[in-house]
């Protein structure tokens, strides 16, 4: 009998000390999200100036520094210093661009700051010690996150266009409420199945309802965040899945979660250009 309340004790203490930080951690990514979104939207309608691009290259250059100082701590990469060092030149070479960039040409250049981060990353990967197998591990997980940095540079491009802030509005609000919906669902076993598509329903919602208040047409909102809540929930289920795998604890810590809920908005940051140019097409 003794041993039993032994146990049950035992469990009820680990239980107190998982759930906090399980708690924590979402809280973390939830706020990355948010804070990002928030940042990149409001500095996105500042105001056509000559400060506009200013502000959403300090709003760029925020969420990159957040997902470069966390990003070798989610993923439990080895050598993190060095890590965020690549990851953070590579988010300053990237705002360099969406701060000079005032037309559609400029941001092509994103494209080379992306090929020089990538030789970075091969040069950096390549000179530490280990295995073939754990070597392609940290080439691909960097790369992963150089294509987060690499997309969200691309909303300079889409507020340029017309409808894009728009757009921008929908895909970057339906990223970071669905991480809020993730994040807020995956611990309860009867509703996490259910975080995908209520998630995608809220999207179409965001973008339905942005394009009634700008009093414009609903089709590339409407997309922007159906696409948005889908990509997003993906972006986190690929980064979580090897990481639930491995059970570091690494990944749980508050830069860690703040770099997942940051990469998650930023990741979708290419859809309202590809949406918006997908409709030029069509009409």
């Amino acid at each position: 009998m003794s041993e039993a309340t032994d146990i049950d004790g035992q469990r009820a203490r680990a239980r107190s000390r998982v759930t906090p930080d399980a708690c924590t951690s979402a809280v973390f990514a939830m706020l990355g999200a948010v804070l990002t979104a928030a940042l990149l939207v409001l500095c996105s309608y500042a105001g056509r100036s000559y400060a506009e691009p200013l502000l959403l290259a300090g709003a760029y250059l925020l969420s990159g520094l957040m997902v470069a100082v966390g990003w070798a701590r989610l993923l439990c990469l080895p050598r993190e210093r060095s890590s965020a060092l690549v990851l953070g030149v590579a988010a300053a070479a990237m705002t360099a661009i969406v701060a000079l960039t005032d037309d559609f040409e400029g941001i092509r250049w994103v494209t080379a700051a992306l090929a020089i981060s990538l030789a970075l990353v091969f040069l950096h990967t390549l000179t530490r010690r280990g295995g073939p197998g754990r070597v392609v591990v940290s080439l691909s997980s960097m790369a992963l996150g150089l294509g987060a940095l690499a997309s969200g540079a691309f909303i300079a491009d889409a507020v340029l266009r017309e409808n894009g802030r728009e757009t921008v509005v929908a895909a970057l609000a339906a990223a970071a409420v669905g991480a809020v919906i993730d994040n807020g669902l995956r611990g309860n076993a009867r509703l996490s199945q259910w975080r995908l598509p209520t998630s995608l329903v809220v999207g179409v919602l965001i973008g339905v309802g942005t394009s009634m208040v700008a009093g414009i047409p609903w089709n590339a909102p409407l997309l922007a965040g159906l696409l948005g809540a889908g990509m997003s929930h993906a972006f986190r289920e690929i980064i979580s899945a090897p990481v639930a795998r491995a059970g570091i604890d690494r990944s749980g810590t508050a830069p860690a979660q703040l770099a997942l809920g940051a990469a998650s908005v930023l990741f979708v940051g290419v859809l309202p250009t590809v949406v918006i140019w997908l409709f030029q097409r069509i009409s």
